[in-house]
């Protein structure tokens, strides 16, 4: 632990995102053993599928107070809450004995430059960096950009999700260190899939030899 991170420890004390009660580990047992019991945890594979990723990790089921939560940590300011999370996902069997320990390193989608303006984080970095960390896996940034202040894919039926990514995305400063490697890609949330295909097919055109897609929950 650096110095500036102790120093927030003393000013702001390590709590569980989910019902603020003060845990080192950011996850109290209570809420480690109510998320457990509504995950999903499950591992789709596309090899024989028209898209560019190959495999697909999610955690949990994008719906009632799991959907909740994550509107909370995307739109209402409680970036806090990507310790928690991530913790849920790092710690979890299919995850951990399964999914990361074939992958070299692990990115997350990129937002553009004005959404992070306004919103003041990225919502999928932070988490793809917690478990990254909690993994023992490298984080690599800047390896995909996003290049285009797209509208919302939230406010889109399936066609217009497809559209509107369309080249939303290139390829970054680091895309040389992703040469060859197996790369997880991280996002919030699956809804159809259009946004992390688009960045993996960024990443197969850089050379990624393999594109798996971890996200929190799926619609």
């Amino acid at each position: 632990m650096d110095v500036l991170e102790k120093v927030l420890n003393l000013i702001y004390p390590p709590v569980c995102g989910f019902c603020n009660d003060i845990n080192e580990k950011f996850l109290c047992t209570k809420c480690e053993r109510k998320f457990n019991e509504l995950k999903i945890s499950n591992v789709e594979y596309y090899q024989n599928v028209p898209v560019y990723f190959d495999e697909h990790y999610y955690f949990l089921k994008y719906e009632n107070e799991v959907r909740d939560f994550i509107i909370q940590y995307k739109f209402q300011e409680k970036s806090y809450l990507y310790k928690s999370f991530a913790k849920l996902i790092a710690e979890d069997d299919i995850f951990k004995n399964e999914f990361i320990k074939k992958y070299d390193c692990v990115i997350s989608v990129p937002i553009h430059k004005k959404r992070y303006k306004t919103r003041g984080y990225n919502q999928s970095k932070l988490i793809a960096k917690e478990v990254a960390k909690l993994s023992d896996k490298k984080y690599y940034d800047n390896v995909i950009i996003k290049n285009k202040n797209i509208v919302a894919q939230s406010t889109l039926d399936v066609l217009g999700r497809v559209s509107n990514i369309k080249g939303a995305f290139s390829e970054g400063t680091n895309a040389n260190l992703v040469k060859g490697q197996n790369v997880i890609v991280f996002d919030d949330i699956f809804t159809t899939g259009s946004t992390v295909n688009e960045c993996a097919k960024v990443l197969k055109e850089i050379g990624a030899s393999y594109v798996g897609i971890a996200t929190l929950a799926k619609d």
